[in-house]
């Protein structure tokens, strides 16, 4: 007599692809978390590196023009303010810029605002290109329409002159200055 174990054979494939097609689904998940975490990280960084890179710089402005005119504030700015103020920049990275800034759900000047009460929302606005940032020692750095624009918030306010907020247009999840994503 002839034993016939097909049934079971057939059995235990369907549950060996079952358990296979569960790894690879949880291979991916985890995959993809870690790909999500290393951009944020990336981006997080950037940011970072563009604050140190400037920050020196505002405080050289506040400290050099502390005792002038307002008129001659405005002509120095060009000498320790590093990047295009945001009025002279291309036009659609004053769009991306404006949308980011009349969002009713972002509000990007308002937050800032917010998370500098102290500063009274005194921000000069500069967008940093791709060259300024290599000028900055950031080589690697990439500001365009598919990494991002960074502009970087500079704080007028005298008695608040180390604060320099960077901008990213592309974001993290609806985060858009560094404060923000240094909080996530």
């Amino acid at each position: 007599m002839k034993k016939n174990d097909k049934g079971i054979t057939m059995l235990s494939l369907v549950v060996m692809l079952v358990v296979l097609m569960m790894l690879a689904t949880i291979t991916m998940y985890y995959g993809n978390s870690a790909m999500k975490e290393a951009k944020l990280q990336d981006l997080k960084t950037n940011m970072l590196l563009i604050q140190a890179a400037v920050k020196g710089d505002l405080e050289k402005y506040h400290f050099e023009t502390s005792n002038l005119s307002d008129s001659e504030k405005i002509s120095k700015k060009s000498q320790y303010l590093k990047g295009i103020p945001i009025e002279n920049a291309e036009s659609d990275i004053k769009v991306k810029f404006d949308a980011l800034a009349n969002n009713t759900e972002i509000q990007l000047k308002t937050q800032i605002s917010d998370d500098y009460q102290q500063v009274g929302g005194k921000f000069d606005y500069y967008y940093l290109d791709t060259n300024t940032l290599s000028q900055l020692g950031l080589k690697d750095v990439q500001s365009n329409d598919e990494n991002g624009y960074y502009i970087v918030a500079y704080s007028m306010n005298p008695n608040y002159s180390n604060i320099v907020e960077v901008i990213n247009t592309k974001g993290y999840l609806g985060n858009y200055s560094l404060k923000r994503i240094e909080a996530l």
